[in-house]
């Protein structure tokens, strides 16, 4: 009987199910509202699991006790216990279905090198590194939010551009096109016009915003915004090491692929390239290439695995 496997990829505001056979073929793929319990609580993201099998089910006539394993990558995941939670409510779905929980970055990882192992950094708003053995073991640094992390990000892009901005404004810093880019890119004429968003209603999504014209700069020989860029990139290399020597340390030189992802990445290919470069110089057995899948697809490569590992 041919065996099948399911993987979700679940987001902040959409999550996605798909059902793939053995040779990793998708058979069917169907999308949900939001998994992550820190966003919507862990009810409703249990309720939203169970609405992805209900919509599998009438569109493809598969349901959950069909699957040989499963893999359930979510964002809101990172701890043992969150993971202990969502196992729990697997279970009494089916006992007999083992599925792996994780992190929505290890399904991107596994997408994107088409195996249950390698190196992945996510550049979006915010940042994070994961690595990934074959046996399961995996290792994350940064994704530790605004506040203390997320170094290379479109937000701390953002708010290093608005401050060298202000800064050349105020007279406490050489002049820079950041300036003139700050008050055109937010209709502000007044540094003050500014803390509505910044202050008032702080709004992380509208100062990461302001990071293509920070590239922009950079792309013109502007100084400050090259610092800024030139950071960023080395931020997302030391966040790469840093992954891979909490999985693979002790003096080994594991070979693995690895993989970027996340909105900076995809819409600053110069910046990609640079922060490849800058990894493959901290660790020379490491391949940065394009990515070859989807995360959804990413976790259904993860089911399989966990399928092998409880034969």
């Amino acid at each position: 009987m041919k065996k099948l496997f399911f993987g979700i990829d679940g987001g902040g505001t959409k999550s996605r199910l798909a059902a793939a056979d053995e040779r990793g073929e998708i058979l069917c793929t169907v999308c949900g509202s939001s998994t992550n319990q820190y966003a919507v609580g862990f009810e409703k993201a249990c309720a939203a699991v169970a609405d992805l099998f209900e919509s599998l089910k009438k569109e493809s006539g598969i349901v959950f006790k069909d699957f040989s394993a499963g893999c359930f990558a979510s964002a809101g995941i990172s701890t043992e216990n969150e993971k202990e939670m969502f196992r729990a409510f697997f279970t009494e779905m089916s006992a007999s279905c083992p599925v792996y929980v994780c992190s929505d970055a290890l399904a991107a990882l596994a997408g994107g090198t088409g195996k249950a192992e390698g190196l992945i950094v996510i550049s979006g708003t915010g940042s994070i590194a994961a690595a990934l053995r074959p046996d399961g073991r995996s290792s994350r640094s940064g994704g530790l939010g605004h506040l203390i992390g997320d170094e290379g990000s479109g937000f701390a892009i953002g708010l290093e551009g608005i401050r060298a901005a202000v800064r050349a404004a105020d007279g406490r810093a050489e002049r820079t096109l950041l300036t003139e880019k700050l008050f055109a890119h937010y209709a502000a004429s007044d540094v003050r016009d500014l803390f509505s968003f910044l202050y008032t209603k702080f709004d992380k999504a509208r100062i990461a915003s302001f990071a293509p014209a920070v590239f922009e700069a950079a792309r013109l020989k502007d100084a400050a915004a090259v610092r800024i860029i030139d950071g960023a990139s080395c931020e997302l290399a030391l966040l790469a090491k840093s992954a891979y020597d909490k999985l693979f340390g002790g003096g080994k030189s594991e070979r693995i692929g690895a993989v970027f992802s996340g909105g900076i990445f995809e819409h600053e290919k110069d910046f990609s390239c640079r922060t490849a470069e800058r990894i493959q110089k901290l660790l020379p057995f490491v391949r940065v290439h394009e990515r070859l899948y989807e995360p959804v697809r990413g976790a259904c490569v993860l089911a399989q695995s966990v399928s092998e590992k409880v034969r």
